[in-house]
């Protein structure tokens, strides 16, 4: 009865591991000072800080016609700049290019892309070992978020290029919905489902634990 419930338990972890397998969310690192330094005008900015560019990266053909991102946890590096509407404020930057190798945190949705919420961002203005120049160029840290369509989709779909304290990056908050373009969901992502150097992605877990199982069912049956 035992081997029978332990192989049940397998099957529904597995079949958990495999569930997310064709959207592997990626986070690869772009930036790691001083072998990598940023890129100007934050080319001072130095160990430990980092920069990753977030993706999803379809396996098996399908398509993400639409996704909803919010990076929360007041962690992320950021550099607001320029006076468009001469409020006396820099302006925010929540959209960049993918893996641009500077010091500022942005969305990276394809150009044009129709935005249904956002793009949203915040920064306080204090704390980053970068100088401000109030008005004009103004860091700090915060958060990033927007949902927006993909009107051309391909196998990689960009979501955000993160900079951060690698040290805090077990406070940073990552929440990932996606959507086929017919609008079926795809399985939310959280940060540990992007790996290293947020956690263990969950897909991962499973099958270790799965493997672990298998391994002990074995055991169960030469024992047996």
């Amino acid at each position: 009865m035992l081997r029978n419930t332990t192989f049940g338990l397998l099957t529904v972890l597995l079949a958990a591991a495999t569930s997310q397998a064709a959207i592997i969310p990626t986070a690869t690192l772009i930036k790691n000072p001083p072998g990598t330094p940023f890129g100007a005008p934050d080319a001072a900015l130095g160990s430990p800080y980092v920069a990753y560019q977030l993706s999803l990266v379809a396996t098996a053909g399908e398509l993400v016609g639409g996704v909803d991102v919010a990076i929360t946890g007041g962690k992320l590096h950021q550099r607001w700049s320029g006076d468009s509407d001469f409020d006396g404020n820099a302006d925010p930057t929540p959209i960049g290019a993918p893996s641009d190798g500077r010091g500022d945190s942005h969305l990276t949705p394809p150009a044009g892309s129709p935005f249904g919420s956002g793009p949203t961002e915040t920064n306080s203005k204090t704390g980053s070992p970068l100088v401000s120049n109030p008005g004009t160029t103004e860091y700090g840290f915060g958060d990033d978020s927007g949902a927006w369509g993909i009107l051309v989709p391909t196998a990689t779909t960009n979501l955000a290029y993160i900079v951060f304290n690698k040290d805090d990056a077990p406070n940073i908050n990552i929440i990932v919905k996606s959507a086929d373009p017919l609008g079926t969901n795809y399985p939310t992502l959280f940060a540990a489902d992007f790996g290293s150097p947020f956690g263990v992605p969950e897909p991962a877990t499973l099958t270790i634990v799965g493997l672990a199982l298998v391994g002990g069912l074995g055991l169960r049956r030469r024992n047996a």
